[in-house]
């Protein structure tokens, strides 16, 4: 598959931790060698074209078109504190 990162993504994943970081490295090796999206453990599909993917307790959005992935942002972030 081919596997699109927004820049969005890029910013946030920054902020994790390594240990989250190399499990989301994980997620991603798996990525580029399955023919469904869903053939990953913990991915669920939410809508048409659209899927989520649980890694610890943080959830990132992916959204699939034919071999296309693009990971577009994390919909919950363990690691993300608001500045409230």
């Amino acid at each position: 598959m081919v596997i699109i990162l927004e820049k969005l993504f890029v910013v946030q994943l920054q902020i994790c931790d390594h240990h989250f970081q190399n499990q989301f490295r994980k997620f991603y090796q798996q990525l580029k060698v399955v023919n469904k999206v869903t053939e990953i453990k913990n991915v669920y599909q939410i809508g048409m074209n659209l899927y989520k993917v649980e890694i610890d307790k943080s959830k990132i959005a992916l959204r699939v078109s034919d071999n296309t992935v693009i990971i577009g942002c994390f919909l919950k972030n363990q690691f993300y504190v608001s500045g409230i």
